[in-house]
């Protein structure tokens, strides 16, 4: 629709949208009537936006990294070299004001530009307020990326639908041999097989494929491992 608000889906996309926004809108400030109020409010909501995730990367970087330290401090091998986590980054807040509900903002702002007599569709271009067209997947070509995390020491895998109506799942348990474990129309499995033996460490395996329509499509996807310890 013409007047709906574009606006990214990641936070990372947004975050280019508003830095695209604040450096663009005041060349198109007399034609959409954009007043200096609105360019401030979006240069603020930048400028925050950029801080608050440059703070979660920089706090997300340390974590993993002292969560990779206490796993070779606890489980070793022996022989592994100890790498101390890089210290956490300081990042310096902005000088503006900040405000509450900045995406909220910045869709209204949008579906006005949208609305205002002047504009076009070279200026939403411009703007990067009108959406890319992307070409359907091509089937053949999709390939799952598997990723996990653990819930009660039980793997719990994700990954990305992909315009798909479901997910097969093979692993395997340290036998050498993948078998089916699961067809997931959701974009989470937790497997709930058995762990090993308390205090001892098995190497699953994990592989899936894309279905539609009840039927195989595109890449089995690369073979994930995770160290399961009973």
């Amino acid at each position: 629709m013409a007047n709906s608000p574009t606006i990214p889906r990641t936070d990372a996309g947004r975050r280019e949208l508003l830095q695209h926004l604040s450096i663009q809108l005041p060349n198109y400030t007399d034609i959409l009537e954009i007043s200096t109020a609105d360019l401030r409010q979006v240069q603020a909501g930048s400028d925050w936006f950029d801080y608050s995730l440059k703070v979660e990367e920089a706090g997300q970087r340390y974590t993993d990294g002292n969560f990779a330290l206490k796993r070779v401090l606890r489980d070793g091998p022996k022989s592994a070299v100890i790498n101390l986590p890089a210290p956490l980054v300081v990042i310096t807040p902005p000088t503006s004001e900040p405000y509450a509900d900045i995406i909220g903002f910045l869709g209204a702002l949008i579906v006005r530009i949208k609305k205002h007599k002047n504009y076009t569709e070279a200026i939403g271009k411009a703007l990067h307020i009108i959406p890319p067209q992307s070409p359907a997947p091509d089937p053949a070509l999709l390939q799952p990326d598997l990723t996990f995390d653990f819930n009660a020491g039980h793997p719990v895998l994700s990954w990305y639908h992909n315009g798909t109506d479901a997910l097969l799942i093979e692993a395997d348990y340290g036998t050498g041999s993948f078998s089916l474990v699961a067809i997931q129309m959701t974009t989470r499995f937790e497997d709930s097989a058995p762990l090993p033996s308390p205090g001892t460490v098995v190497l699953w395996k994990y592989r899936a494929i894309y279905r539609i329509r009840d039927a195989q499509v595109g890449q089995w996807s690369k073979v994930l491992e995770i160290s399961v310890k009973g």
